[in-house]
């Protein structure tokens, strides 16, 4: 039966590209060639018995949800978003966004269930006209969100595709250092410059340096293209009314303790991280395609251990519960 249009009765069977759309207003279902037919002139009646809405044919669309209760709540929900596009950062107190947040759910229960439509649909109408200048922002503001964290999607992805054939040139330019690390040595051995392992030493310590290096600068250029994202999507954040009124609420409130481990970060260690470690559980993993392709770097694992186990030290807990700061 759902296959089969109520109005001209027309049949999948018979029209295997029969679209069927709905029209938010009433959402009545019909197929695509009924909506054309009845709606080409312009503004009419909903063909359904007993529905007397005007309906216009560049409203219809397609029915996304089975279930059509579904399909007009979100529906709803989406229209009274628009209107209605405050966020917690845009208020005072926890209360005041928890009443707005209320009355939006109040709305869409009403357009809903149609219950007290027009009423509803006035007091949507009167909240967007006053406040048209603030939604506009809002909207504007979350559009530029939107687009920073689709760069940041972006650079990933491109950092992911960047491994991937980072890894490969890898394994090329190590099958190239190895040739050329044989013809420099045998050229400086058959210059006489040193002992031969003094020569094998030097040669395979300075290949080595170039190797870092390159692959440094490739991931400097990555970090920079990804900071200029990530600094784009916090200052957009920041230009928030609501951040700049918390801001002013947190200058003005009491001075607290301070608490070391709640949110704080130690911005210059006591520590440097060599270049080997005795680790035999990582020591070949670098040569593992697996674990490359992947973006595994060895030297981030020991930096990452040396965090942790010096996480704390040199906090002097007692002294720095006797201040207070902000």
């Amino acid at each position: 039966m759902d296959d089969v249009c109520p109005i001209c009765k027309s049949s999948r069977y018979l029209n295997p590209n029969m679209r069927f759309l709905v029209n938010p207003e009433c959402y009545h279902k019909m197929c695509e060639s009924c909506v054309d037919r009845i709606f080409s002139l312009g503004p009419a009646p909903c063909p359904y018995a007993g529905c007397n809405k005007i309906l216009r044919k560049n409203k219809f669309k397609e029915q996304v949800f089975e279930d059509v209760g579904v399909e007009r709540e979100v529906n709803v929900r989406s229209r009274v978003a628009k209107v209605f596009n405050k966020r917690e950062d845009d208020f005072d107190t926890l209360e005041e966004y928890n009443n707005y947040l209320e009355e939006v759910e109040d709305i869409v229960f009403n357009l809903v269930n149609e219950v007290d439509v027009q009423e509803t649909e006035a007091k949507l109408q009167s909240y967007e006209q006053a406040n048209r200048t603030a939604i506009l922002a809002n909207f504007q503001r979350q559009k530029q969100e939107d687009e920073a964290l689709e760069e940041l999607r972006r650079l990933d992805e491109e950092q992911k595709r960047e491994e991937r054939m980072h890894a490969l040139q890898e394994e090329e330019e190590e099958a190239e250092r190895k040739r050329e690390i044989e013809a420099e040595i045998q050229r400086q051995l058959a210059t006489g410059s040193g002992s031969a392992e003094e020569i094998i030493k030097r040669v395979n310590a300075n290949f080595a340096h170039q190797a870092e290096e390159k692959k440094l600068q490739r991931a400097q250029a990555f970090a920079a293209r990804r900071n200029a994202a990530l600094k784009l999507a916090h200052g957009l954040r920041n230009k928030a009314t609501g951040v700049d009124k918390l801001k002013a609420a947190a200058v003005a409130s009491p001075m607290t303790p301070f608490t070391p481990f709640n949110g704080d970060r130690q911005r210059d260690y006591v520590f440097t991280v060599q270049e080997e470690y005795f680790d035999p559980l990582t020591d070949n993993l670098d040569q593992d395609p697996a674990y490359k392709v992947a973006g595994f770097s060895v030297q981030q694992a020991h930096r990452q251990a040396i965090v942790q186990a010096f996480a704390g030290l040199g906090c002097d807990i007692q002294r720095e519960k006797s201040a207070l700061v902000s």
